[in-house]
């Protein structure tokens, strides 16, 4: 039972990246177009900053990692829970903590759902290792 959750989280924190990507890319299609016809190579440079398409540029960047890093964690948590093996110690605490630090800086922002998604890993943890 606790395999199957864990891994029914490791795709919702998945799903949470791949919707995050999609919206980025929906929201920054002119800044990632712009950095593709400029080769992508050091396309959102800090020679850029300053300038609004820069800044945009810079955002749109760490917005796809951002949503990047959601795939990877929710990779590693949905292997958890295939494999039966607990998920790894810092990952529940980590997401936790980065979302209740970006909730607290960015109030309206899907950073409340990393929160929770991180306190729900530390408690399949605390479960899984009973």
């Amino acid at each position: 039972m606790t395999e199957a959750r864990t891994k029914r989280l490791g795709e919702a924190v998945i799903a949470t990246g791949v919707l995050h990507d999609a919206l980025g890319g929906y929201l920054y299609r002119r800044q990632l177009a712009g950095m593709a016809r400029d080769g992508l190579l050091n396309s959102a440079s800090d020679a850029r900053l300053g300038t609004v398409d820069g800044e945009r540029r810079h955002t749109a960047f760490w917005f796809l990692i951002g949503g990047l890093a959601f795939i990877t964690m929710g990779a590693s948590i949905r292997r958890s829970g295939a494999s039966g093996e607990p998920i790894a110690p810092a990952l529940g605490p980590g997401m936790a903590a980065m979302g209740a630090i970006g909730a607290a800086v960015m109030p309206v922002s899907g950073f409340w759902l990393l929160l929770v998604e991180g306190l729900a890993a530390m408690a399949l943890r605390r479960h899984q290792r009973q």
